[in-house]
């Protein structure tokens, strides 16, 4: 039986579709002579897993082929490696192979050679093709266009005509650039899980990319993206600390657009858990999330896997946090038969045998309404504190950052030229070192100045902390708890709170 082997990877005008290819191959043929097509619509010939292909070579080991009919050798693979094998296959059970546009005898050494040299330059031609799309691709992100495949949620694409022809660009889509500034503020203001976030969503019927519900790697996907983020030298520096290239100078970042972000991912995860050596571009359009509240996102993202990954007490809203005064072990709460009474107990004595603190370290409820209190009398003293600080000016902090990387950068430079000069030339390269380093002290007084007279990056419920506690589900508590204390240490006779640096104002 001879069988046709047709295969088109895409629809080009300057392409051969697969019926004219059929056509081409059925005229080599003696009429009336039985043939079996193999069509292959829209595959590659980067390799072999094709369904006909993978059926024709099904048929091949059944016996039932005796010749293969194709238009083009590259029909078949574009692979030197994976044609060489096919070739083997073919003449383990007796096929022949033929293309209508190549002719060469392949029983004979010169044929096999002229048919490897045939598909080393099909495979040469498919790995030229990469690059050059590969490089048109980075070419237009450095250009600030739209990278291609749908609209990020939140914007839409537009079409842009200019000297260069058609240009596709992101502007905020009206109809769901409210929900994703909603899912920031959710997600970064009011510390809610990203399932929180994914049920209050589809509970209040908000229709998702795709039309199915909302989950929480759709909403991490979203959130990861700096397409909708306000660029600043703070979304500089935290994509720079990770590996990340950029097309464009710190001093850009300070226009206020958004980012494209993009380079090559494993194919098995769906998020942005590793974008080091991922090239990142200021895009066209403005940001509509400002930086501080995306970068609050982020450390919340990249902190995900060690807070998810703990073990959490649906008991009380101190898990983790409670440790024994004396031996410094877990102090975990336990039920009274009825689940009506909660006491605190050592893990160093009931576990390890290891501490000689009293078996009941007291009640969990007085514990928590001491915690309690004092965090609302620290968020008052806060808000006073706050109260009294101007608000920082944002726009002229970024500018200073910016200023001082870009001073940096010069120096650097300098640095470099200063290893391969002679001694004159040193000397004037020192002259302008200092020079620039005392430019640099400048800028970082100032932005000292200005950083003392700004408000502390605190998460809102800190300033709103006794209006919102009784609203606020175990897992905020929580949350809000970590990011307040870092330890709370547990005597029989009272409590000793660690509270973090990070917020201390004492």
């Amino acid at each position: 039986m001879v069988a046709i082997y047709a295969r088109q990877s895409v629809d080009k005008k300057d392409s051969i579709s697969i019926e004219t290819q059929i056509e081409l191959c059925k005229r080599q043929l003696p009429d009336n002579t039985p043939c079996v097509v193999y069509p292959d619509k829209g595959y590659s010939g980067s390799n072999i897993n094709r369904p006909e292909f993978q059926r024709l070579l099904a048929d091949v080991k059944a016996g039932k082929i005796d010749r293969i009919l194709t238009y083009r050798l590259d029909r078949i693979s574009r692979s030197v490696l994976d044609f060489a094998n096919l070739v083997d296959l073919f003449t383990k059970y007796g096929v022949s192979f033929n293309s209508t546009q190549e002719t060469f005898d392949t029983g004979t050494p010169i044929g096999r050679a002229m048919l490897n040299i045939v598909m080393t330059f099909a495979q040469l031609e498919r790995e030229t093709i990469q690059i050059r799309i590969r490089d048109n691709y980075y070419a237009r992100g450095e250009k600030g266009m739209y990278l291609g495949g749908p609209a990020p949620f939140g914007f839409r694409k537009i079409e842009l005509r200019s000297e260069q022809g058609k240009l596709k660009l992101l502007e905020p889509n009206p109809e769901t650039v409210g929900t994703l500034e909603q899912m920031f503020q959710l997600y970064g203001n009011e510390m809610m899980s990203l399932g929180a976030v994914a049920r209050q969503f589809n509970e209040e019927k908000i229709p998702s990319p795709g039309g199915v519900d909302w989950d929480s790697c759709k909403i991490s996907r979203i959130l990861r993206n700096p397409v909708a983020v306000t660029a600043d030298a703070d979304v500089y520096h935290y994509y720079r600390d990770k590996g990340v290239k950029f097309t464009n100078e710190v001093a850009d970042f300070t226009l206020g657009k958004g980012c494209y972000l993009y380079g090559k991912r494993d194919k098995n995860t769906r998020k942005f858990t590793d974008v080091s050596n991922h090239t990142l571009s200021l895009a066209p359009h403005d940001g509509v999330i400002p930086s501080s509240l995306f970068l609050r996102c982020q450390e919340r993202l990249d902190n995900n896997r060690q807070i998810d990954n703990r073990t959490r007490s649906q008991l009380t809203w101190l898990t983790g946090l409670l440790k024994c005064g004396k031996c410094g072990h877990a102090v975990v709460p336990k039920s009274s038969n009825h689940g009506r009474y909660r006491y605190l107990y050592c893990t160093g004595r009931t576990a390890y045998s290891c501490c000689d603190a009293a078996g009941n370290l007291g009640s969990l409820s007085a514990v928590e309404a001491i915690v309690q209190a004092r965090i609302f009398l620290w968020a008052k003293a806060y808000s006073a504190l706050c109260s009294g600080a101007s608000a920082p000016d944002h726009q002229a902090r970024n500018h200073l950052r910016c200023g001082m990387e870009a001073v940096d950068a010069r120096i650097e430079k300098l640095l470099d030229m200063a290893a391969e000069s002679d001694d004159i030339t040193v000397r004037y390269l020192n002259e302008k070192i200092s020079a620039l380093t005392h430019e640099r002290q400048e800028l970082e007084s100032r932005l000292d100045q200005l950083c003392n007279c700004r408000q502390d990056a605190a998460p809102k419920e800190i300033r709103d902390i006794a209006a919102e506690w009784d609203k606020m589900t175990l897992a905020q508590k929580s949350r809000l708890a970590e990011l307040l204390i870092s330890r709370i240490n547990v005597f029989r006779d009272g409590l000793n709170i660690e509270w973090k640096y990070r917020f201390d104002f004492r």
